[in-house]
């Protein structure tokens, strides 16, 4: 019975630990922002922070658009686009910060068999989810 055995969590419970406090819950409610326009942009005050966001090129399944984040001391966010009630695969993107500091990812959504078009963007970046509600053309 000596300790040694178990040396292998003495040393994996302070990773699992931090990765379970670093994580963001899968539940989390996501906050709603709703955007007039995308193609223009939009800002959203979350937190007493300032938040832009927004989409450039056509949106429609399978054309591939630009999604863009702007805000103060976010380095990296990810995105992701789902239907209410809809299963739409794995479609997760890393935004990058640009040259200016602008968060932006190349994005393609998946085609949804049954023809719907509404989606929401969800937009994860420190610890703060938005929820985007828009349409894509046909």
């Amino acid at each position: 019975m000596s300790v040694l055995r178990f040396w292998p969590l003495v040393l994996l419970a302070p990773i699992a630990l931090s990765l379970w406090l670093q994580r963001q819950p899968d539940d989390a409610p996501p906050i709603k922002a709703v955007c007039a326009t995308l193609a223009t942009g939009c800002t959203v005050q979350v937190n007493g922070r300032e938040i832009r966001f927004g989409m450039s090129g056509n949106l429609k399944p399978l054309a591939p658009f630009q999604i863009w984040l702007q805000a103060a001391g976010i380095n990296q966010a990810e995105a992701r686009f789902v239907m209410e009630g809809m299963d739409m695969g794995f479609n997760l993107y890393t935004l990058h910060p640009d040259e200016k500091g602008v968060l932006r990812a190349k994005v393609t959504l998946p085609i949804c068999v049954t023809g719907r078009r509404d989606w929401a963007m969800i937009l994860d970046f420190d610890k703060i989810r938005l929820s985007v509600p828009f349409v894509t053309d046909l």
